[in-house]
């Protein structure tokens, strides 16, 4: 008897996993690529042109879509990288963060953060991760954030948490990765390329989710 009600039992939770596989509608992708390109070419006094160098910001082979820009204002210049990534929940399409920066041929890395405030909003200031990156004579500033639809994360694995939340129960798995690229001269500091970063971000930020057509909302 006790054998047979298990046998039950058993059978009974492999006939509800096979419904709710069955059931259970695919992940969709919520973003469109065409989006992302009516961001603005000038931001915030900062204009844009196209490209921006690989060997400062890597190509993901698995960006759906991506625009790729310099934006300069007096003598600075910060190359900007937006890509757009879909489906998620398939490991075989999913970011790299091998490829957020440049670690090939590379000295040393310094792993450092910058606190902004995006959006314009006092309660929205969250800390984003950075990186000095040396090569040879040369270095590199990057900073970058991840956006799962209004809302930015600086944290990682906050990012993680929230992108596996909206696979399971939104069934959406799509994302955008945000980068800036500022390339640091002999004569300066890294802490004064963040803060030249941060002059930007915060516009780079409003003006993205204006093209997403989504309030702007940022949360670290």
């Amino acid at each position: 008897m006790r054998v047979g009600w298990r046998l039950a039992v058993l059978l009974g939770l492999l006939a509800a996993a096979g419904g709710l596989i069955v059931l259970t509608p695919e992940v969709r992708e919520g973003q469109s690529g065409s989006r992302i390109h009516s961001l603005p070419a000038e931001i915030a006094g900062w204009t844009a042109t196209e490209g921006a160098p690989e060997s400062a910001l890597p190509i993901d082979p698995n960006e759906k879509a991506s625009i790729r820009r310099a934006y300069r204002r007096d003598e600075r210049v910060i190359w900007v990288s937006i890509a757009l990534f879909t489906r998620q929940d398939d490991p075989d399409q999913r970011a790299s963060i091998n490829r957020i920066y440049p670690e090939r041929n590379t000295s040393r890395i310094e792993q450092m953060t910058l606190p902004i405030t995006l959006n314009g909003m006092p309660d929205s200031v969250i800390t984003v991760p950075a990186v000095v990156v040396h090569t040879g004579e040369e270095r590199l500033v990057v900073v970058y954030w991840h956006q799962l639809g209004q809302r930015a994360y600086g944290s990682d694995y906050r990012y993680r948490l929230a992108l596996m939340r909206e696979v399971l129960f939104a069934r959406r798995g799509d994302a955008v990765l945000v980068r800036l690229a500022i390339p640091v001269e002999p004569s300066e500091a890294p802490r004064d390329m963040l803060r030249a970063t941060s002059e930007l971000a915060p516009a780079l930020h409003a003006a993205l989710i204006q093209a997403l057509r989504l309030p702007g909302l940022a949360r670290s």
